[in-house]
């Protein structure tokens, strides 16, 4: 395996928020996922340090994976195998309106280029949602989870050169003799015998059509 591309450290792009526009009540956490969803990112905390990151969904949208995204690690092909694949097929949304409750806000459509974006999902709102870096990856990241997909199953060693394959990471393996790119959503880890590690991994990839 190789550790190819920069994706893991992708983070969002941040944007300014006006005073009084956002009131949160619950805990420190819930505070920092609701921020962090506003723009379609969630937060994730390191494995040593103490240190929260906020990292994009989708860095990229699907179907510019191929030409934008390159592998944080290869998994290599003689110690990995596919234990699984669930089809999953949501709607082939091509369009989404979103934006801010309280002025200033923005409010708009955010659309997949080179579509007519007549296939609308339902809009989105959230008070966060203050300027152009929110308003276009939240829109991203909805039009993103769509159409049809592949959720697989993965397992393979943990080795030195790999480590525990965290959520996030952008992976490539081989399957039916194709190399497949896809972003790891889950990571589990089993040893069925001493001292052999093994990690499964759930990797969301998508079916692009030509």
């Amino acid at each position: 395996p190789i550790r190819k591309g920069q994706n893991m450290l992708c983070v969002i792009t941040d944007w300014s928020v006006p005073g009084g526009i956002w009131l949160f009540r619950g805990s420190h956490i819930e505070a920092l996922k609701d921020i962090a969803g506003a723009a379609g990112a969630y937060i994730q905390p390191h494995l040593t340090d103490q240190v929260l990151r906020v990292l994009p969904r989708y860095p990229a949208a699907p179907w510019h994976w191929a030409t934008d995204l390159t592998p944080d690690i290869e998994l290599p092909v003689a110690a990995t195998s596919v234990e699984g694949i669930e089809e999953v097929i949501r709607p082939d949304f091509n369009q989404v309106h979103v934006g801010g409750t309280i002025a200033p806000a923005v409010f708009g459509p955010v659309k997949r280029t080179g579509t007519p974006g007549d296939k609308e999902a339902e809009q989105v709102l959230h008070a966060l949602i203050t300027a152009a870096p929110a308003h276009v990856q939240r829109g991203r990241a909805i039009l993103s989870d769509t159409g049809t997909q592949e959720h697989v199953t993965v397992q393979t060693l943990v080795l030195p050169e790999t480590g525990i394959i965290m959520p996030g990471t952008v992976v490539s393996y081989v399957s039916d003799d194709k190399t497949r790119l896809g972003i790891v959503r889950k990571t589990g880890l089993q040893m069925q015998e001493w001292p052999v590690l093994r990690q499964e991994i759930g990797v969301e990839t998508h079916v692009i059509p030509d």
